[in-house]
């Protein structure tokens, strides 16, 4: 805590703060990832986080469980028997 404050007086930020805003976009940069929307240097981004900072990943592990929970408990309803049909007679109406 003296540290904290010892830092934060001096214009320095705790090791804490500092790893924050990283962390939150290691976080939006795994989702793009997991979308297959990221960039190769958002890959990079990722790789080096991981080797650096572990709170980081323990946040996405978690993250990762609690979707695979969902889609694992709740079903998912599947398309009605008539939207193929109903979404190209709208095509052809509007063409």
């Amino acid at each position: 805590m003296a540290t904290k404050v010892t830092d934060e007086l001096m214009g320095g930020v705790s090791s804490e703060e500092s790893h924050e805003p990283d962390c939150e976009k290691v976080v939006d940069t795994f989702e793009k990832w997991l979308k297959g929307k990221a960039t190769q240097e958002e890959e990079a981004f990722l790789a080096e986080q991981a080797d650096e900072c572990s709170p980081c990943f323990e946040s996405i592990d978690q993250q990762q469980l609690f979707v695979k929970f969902l889609n694992a408990s709740l079903p998912r309803p599947g398309a009605p028997t008539n939207l193929v049909e109903t979404i190209k007679s709208k095509i052809h109406q509007t063409a």
